[in-house]
């Protein structure tokens, strides 16, 4: 009797192994589908980590830049010292003609991110966040990180934003 109470448990044992195969392999189809959209989702983090970076110096900061629209590279910024926020165009940025620039305060190096476009490259908005105060062709970014963190992450925004060159001017 006992013989047969265990061939009873294999059998049963194999049928389940055949459920638990079949399950895992609809699983893994369904993670090998999802795991497209995740590669993409990670490149816009890291996208969205490079920006934080640069304007703030932190990777994950509290009230970080809002990436307002991802394919043209538009972040807004906050800046609390002026209680205002200012929106960048980093599509626009003429990054091969700008240059970091360094200035002394004490024993401490400050850098700024100098840039230029040939459209308005950042605009200060009003209190709606929305309407335009006015904008400007050119910039003195502050750059609170480490330097060469923050030329990895321009590096990364630049190649993310480049301008669409393809355009005819016809």
């Amino acid at each position: 009797m006992a013989d047969l109470v265990l061939s009873k448990n294999v059998v049963l044992s194999r049928k389940c192994r055949r459920k638990v195969a079949l399950s895992l392999a609809v699983a893994g189809s369904l993670l090998a589908a999802l795991a497209l959209p995740d590669r993409a989702a990670a490149a816009d983090d890291a996208f969205q980590r490079a920006v934080n970076y640069v304007f703030t110096g932190k990777v994950d900061p509290q009230d970080g830049p809002k990436i307002v629209d991802r394919e043209s590279c538009v972040v807004v910024v906050s800046e609390p010292k002026f209680r205002r926020y200012a929106r960048y165009y980093l599509s626009r940025f003429k990054m091969d003609v700008s240059r970091i620039t360094k200035k002394y305060a004490g024993r401490q190096v400050l850098y700024e991110l100098e840039v230029e476009g040939d459209d308005i490259i950042f605009e200060y908005l009003k209190a709606d966040n929305k309407t335009v105060d006015y904008g400007f062709a050119s910039a003195h970014i502050p750059l609170p990180g480490n330097i060469d963190l923050t030329e990895k992450a321009l590096q990364l925004i630049t190649e993310q934003c480049k301008a669409d060159k393809s355009k005819s001017p016809f």
